[in-house]
């Protein structure tokens, strides 16, 4: 239920529809946080780095599949109470196995616990994605905080435990020269944005696999957030929380407009107090409308007091 914006008013309620144009806003955010499961370093961490990896390497023999861990923090930026309506991520493939590449599906899924980011980088410029020996509290392929009793399910993560078996969002990526690369917006992933909206305390991001981890030349380098101007980001709109943006008296009529959006239903609600015994009761529904619009709820005055709340049935 999204509820906002109470007033306290006088009387009963008639209704009146006016039309104009409502729009979402948008924004832009970077990651703040992202890292680098690496199944052959299994003790490693790759925070600091440049890049993050997914997929699977050409090492001949197993173990060799990577996979990515991207949070983003959108508590500051949208707020709270607004309704998520689309979401993209982007991000920029920097590099591919030397011994050429095979193309592959790669899903984002949503991480169901927490992990630590850490901050290093490998020092070995010909094999940039083994990372370091992880410190306390860096993720690593084993552990989620490591030298800490938080340990990932299964090491790499497992489904259901660590992150979500449902893909939010994927797609097919291929080479340099596609990059960079978008999972576009679908019910999943704007989800996934508007529970942490709601509920920054479960914002663990999403893992990044690849579909195809049992065939080698999968993996990819992708630009991490210590690459600037290329660091991965999320594209929202969203709508901000409900509000009374109006308020008229004319001939002892109150009118009260608001911003609806197309195809949403909204609801108006009375009570005669604020006291916590005094019930909301149901005034008036609202229909959806087929394009967004401006809705103006008109108030004859009357004897007696009532407060009124918009809301999202």
């Amino acid at each position: 239920m999204f509820t906002r914006t109470i007033f306290g008013l006088i009387g009963g309620l008639a209704l009146d529809f006016q039309t104009c144009p409502v729009r979402a806003e948008s924004v832009v955010l970077s990651s703040v946080a992202d890292t680098t499961l690496i199944e052959t370093a299994p003790n490693n961490n790759l925070g600091g780095a440049l890049i993050v990896n997914a997929g699977t390497t050409q090492t001949p023999l197993p173990p060799n599949r990577n996979r990515g861990l991207f949070r983003f923090d959108p508590m500051n930026q949208i707020p709270h109470g607004s309704r998520i309506m689309r979401v993209d991520f982007v991000v920029e493939v920097t590099g591919l196995p030397s011994a050429g590449f095979a193309e592959s599906s790669f899903g984002l899924h949503r991480i169901l616990k927490p992990w630590g980011e850490g901050d290093k980088a490998s020092a070995d410029p010909l094999h940039p994605g083994l990372g370091a020996l992880a410190t306390a509290g860096e993720a690593t392929w084993i552990y989620r905080f490591a030298f800490t009793t938080n340990v990932w399910t299964i090491p790499g993560g497992a489904a259901t435990n660590d992150y979500a078996p449902a893909i939010s969002a994927e797609t097919v990526v291929y080479g340099l020269g596609d990059s960079p690369y978008t999972f576009f917006s679908t019910a999943r992933l704007v989800a996934d944005v508007q529970a942490w909206v709601d509920d920054p305390a479960q914002n663990f991001g999403w893992m990044l696999v690849c579909k195809s981890e049992e065939v080698n030349f999968t993996a990819r380098r992708f630009a991490s957030r210590e690459e600037a101007g290329r660091e991965p980001h999320l594209d929202i709109e969203y709508v901000p929380p409900l509000r009374i943006d109006l308020i008229t008296v004319t001939n002892r009529q109150l009118n009260l407009s608001f911003a609806a959006q197309a195809n949403q239903t909204y609801a108006v609600e009375f009570r005669l107090s604020l006291s916590p015994s005094n019930n909301w009761s149901i005034l008036t529904n609202f229909p959806a409308q087929p394009t967004a619009t401006n809705l103006v709820a008109s108030d004859p005055i009357t004897d007696g007091q009532r407060f009124y709340r918009l809301r999202l049935p």
